[in-house]
């Protein structure tokens, strides 16, 4: 029986899907591409720059180192009595040390990671908190506690 339609055959009809999904993909990588240069461009343009370390305390310097070494004999004289463990008193001294960046520079070292603490460019501080962080977040440590309290009354007292 003749008919009016004619069938076509059904290769045709994976030609065009198949064009269809290779100028999908190629557009896809296409703005893959272009999308990564341009948002990398962007993230060149916004690097984070390094805050500029300025005295901006109140007080004169001296008065500071003052202030944070009685905080230090304070604290010593603490740990001394046993009235502090050790992961305290590691506690104490980050903040005692960042307390005392922050009132003599003004930059909030006290929510500053290591790795953002290291792009600041103060070896002193760095080396301080670094010094820290094992014991302090440690359940045990062996950390020569004394040496830190050293390392850090020296650090404040040669701050510039």
């Amino acid at each position: 029986m003749p008919t009016s339609v004619e069938l076509q055959d059904p290769m045709k009809y994976y030609l065009f899907w198949l064009i269809i999904a290779v100028v999908f993909v190629a557009a896809v990588i296409f703005a893959q591409i272009f999308f990564r240069i341009l948002l990398k461009d962007q993230l060149r343009r916004k690097k984070e720059k390094k805050p500029k370390i300025k005295k901006v305390s109140k007080k004169p310097l001296p008065v500071l180192k003052w202030e944070y070494l009685q905080r230090m004999n304070y604290l010593e004289r603490t740990i001394g009595s046993g009235g502090v463990e050790r992961r305290s008193a590691y506690q104490e001294l980050s903040g005692l040390i960042r307390d005392f960046t922050h009132d003599v520079t003004g930059i909030k070292v006290q929510n500053y990671s290591l790795r953002e603490i290291r792009r600041l460019g103060m070896p002193q501080l760095t080396a301080l908190v670094q010094e820290y962080y094992e014991p302090e977040f440690a359940r045990q440590s062996m950390a020569d506690l004394r040496g830190s309290l050293f390392r850090t009354r020296k650090a404040i007292e040669q701050w510039y």
